[in-house]
């Protein structure tokens, strides 16, 4: 089998090569992304996922329709083709959206179709459910909250349109695992470290309650390639795992590994600061980029794609509940059903390891 894997550079992306290898599932993989490997911040297992002679990378934007006919010049038949790319960087405007999320799938599911690949798998997100906290089924109303998930959703109703085309939309919870640079649990145990510089107790202005649904990115990549074989053309799956996960409980597990206090701010106080979460955002960031260069400085990290900056909209309400049954009425089984404080030091020590994060302050 022959995989083409589009923003294959990516967190998830490098996660995908590595399981395809690890359980021969392909005798082929071409990942496409405009940031070569050299430049992605791999660590040493991905970057001999990507050295293996099974894989071939070609750096093309896939922004423009006549950039990714250039993958012809690889003259490979492709069995199946995931589609990973999207810009993901949060404070974009509704436009950029628009070009780098909903324009890129439709124009990759054309170009799929016109390789009559077996199936086209389009990797969206469950926040396109918007933040009720209700327990939401794929047949369940859609509510984006914000431009990049309204993107995101009617990228998948483009890729529906594509005449002729198999395909299987996923809607992942929060990813994380080895290899996350940018994600929320990332975020999160870069700013429980400096407050543990600080000695200072971290200070939440959430509902300790909110729930978020999580996937570790190694389930992700094994429900993506479990559906090639079990999932039904033109279906959506929610990849979320088994633990009713909440924000509570991805913080105690930071805290703890920083040996840190945390709370949060009464519901009242919660209630002002939303109002003009904006200013808080240039407040908290305010306060976390000094320790954080000093922590970098220190360990000898002069480049690192680790950033303790926070948008406001991440200050806002989560509250993601998605329903898994219909992913495991196909069979699958989850490796990692839960979130632990074991999976979150895996994502640290990664970061550690590549010289990315720095070690001090980790208990």
């Amino acid at each position: 089998m022959s995989y083409l894997i589009l923003g294959g550079c990516g967190f998830i992306g490098r996660n995908l090569v590595s399981h395809l290898l690890d359980n021969e599932l392909a005798e082929s993989i071409v990942v496409i992304d405009k940031i070569p490997p050299a430049m992605a911040w791999l660590s040493e297992k991905h970057k001999a996922a990507f050295e293996n002679s099974k894989v071939t990378f070609k750096s093309i934007n896939l922004l423009s329709r006549s950039n990714i006919d250039k993958i012809k010049e690889l003259g490979i038949k492709f069995d199946y083709c995931v589609n990973l790319a999207a810009e993901t960087k949060l404070g974009l405007s509704k436009e950029i959206y628009e070009e780098r999320v909903t324009k890129l799938a439709q124009n990759c599911a054309t170009f799929a179709k016109e390789q009559d690949v077996k199936l086209y798998i389009e990797l969206s997100s469950a926040q396109v459910y918007g933040s009720s906290g209700k327990t939401s089924k794929e047949d369940s109303k859609t509510n984006p909250k914000y431009d990049f998930e309204t993107c995101k959703l009617r990228a998948e109703e483009e890729v529906a349109k594509v005449p002729g085309l198999n395909h299987v939309i996923v809607r992942a919870g929060m990813v994380y695992g080895p290899g996350d640079r940018l994600g929320y649990i990332t975020s999160q145990l870069v700013i429980a470290s400096i407050y543990s510089h600080l000695g200072e107790t971290m200070r939440l202005i959430w509902n300790k309650n909110m729930y978020v649904n999580t996937v570790h990115v190694e389930d992700l990549c094994h429900a993506i390639t479990h559906l090639v074989k079990e999932g039904a053309p033109g279906e959506t799956y929610n990849i979320v795992d088994k633990g009713d996960t909440t924000l509570d409980g991805i913080c105690r597990h930071v805290a703890h590994i920083f040996d840190i206090k945390y709370e949060y701010i009464s519901s009242f106080t919660s209630m002002l600061a939303s109002i003009s979460l904006k200013d808080v955002a240039e407040d908290v960031n305010e306060k976390h980029l000094a320790p954080w260069s000093e922590m970098c400085s220190k360990d000898g990290i002069a480049n690192t794609p680790l950033s303790p900056f926070i948008y406001s909209s991440q200050l806002e309400t989560l509250n993601i509940r998605a329903c898994n049954q219909k992913l495991l009425n196909t069979g699958f089984q989850f490796k990692r059903p839960e979130i632990t404080e074991a999976n979150i030091r895996d994502v640290l020590e990664d970061c550690i390891k590549i010289g990315i994060f720095p070690k001090t302050n980790v208990k």
